[in-house]
């Protein structure tokens, strides 16, 4: 198996819609993130898709303003960049529907990773129950809900294969997939995805500022989980928008 951290462009934002902090005027560079998997057995495989090519447009007014996206880096040019097609991908695998994961889906129509999308299927139901009664916040039924998608929902953890297992968190949304991986060169990995979006809100326990948890409680109840996987697995964590983290992990390369 061999991973590659794809950069996609970045927003800026807020630093307390991250992390608590005292300072609620104090600006934030936010990373988006997506990871392809090589895998010997399952092919090549996607977690996360990046923005909308249209986010000038599809998104509402509360994101555009909240979340402004300052740099936009397609899911089809960072392929190209690896050497890929859309339709080079056998499967996609979306942490959660929210905007700045699902935005990309849309270069995938008419592929066959399109019709293999493996979803929460606690996200999927909150996604639109939460577009449903008005309600949908970081969701945009636009990104996610045409014709041609298949969604292949998980309630619980999944093994794919012995080195690659999909486990599901209850903190940001009702199901964000995380992923445990296992690599020759850097042992195992846990990709944790927006419910621990930096290191420092894993070392200093500190909870996003803004109104993206219901509770706090589900922020900690998760970050407790992580950690006691981290132990278990002797894993390095990989965090949802942590700037320097990820563009280290960009400067990689492929890792096998």
């Amino acid at each position: 198996m061999k991973l590659c951290t794809l950069y996609l462009g970045r927003m800026e934002f807020l630093r307390l819609q991250l992390i608590a902090c005292q300072d609620e005027t104090e600006l934030v560079t936010s990373p988006t993130p997506a990871f392809l998997i090589s895998h010997p057995e399952l092919g090549l495989i996607l977690y996360d898709t990046g923005n909308s090519p249209f986010y000038g447009t599809e998104y509402t007014q509360f994101i555009r303003e909240t979340y402004p996206v300052v740099e936009f880096i397609s899911i089809e040019d960072a392929l190209a960049k690896k050497g890929f097609k859309p339709s080079d991908v056998d499967m996609i695998i979306l942490s959660h529907l929210h905007f700045d994961h699902a935005g990309g889906l849309k270069y995938f129509r008419g592929t066959r990773a399109i019709k293999n999308v493996v979803i929460s299927e606690a996200d999927l139901k909150n996604a639109y129950y939460s577009i449903a009664t008005g309600n949908s916040g970081a969701y945009i039924k636009s990104l996610f809900d045409f014709e041609d998608i298949c969604f292949k929902p998980i309630s619980e953890t999944t093994q794919l294969a012995p080195d690659l297992t999909l486990f599901l968190q209850e903190s940001h949304t009702p199901g964000v997939i995380g992923l445990l991986l296992n690599t020759q060169s850097h042992g195992n990995l846990i990709l944790t995805s927006d419910t621990v979006y930096l290191q420092e809100s894993f070392e200093k326990r500190l909870p996003p500022g803004g109104g993206i948890n219901k509770t706090t409680d589900e922020f900690f109840q998760n970050l407790d989980k992580i950690r006691q996987m981290q132990e278990e697995h002797n894993a390095t964590l990989i965090y949802g928008h942590d700037y320097q983290q990820l563009m280290d992990w960009v400067l990689k390369g492929w890792v096998e």
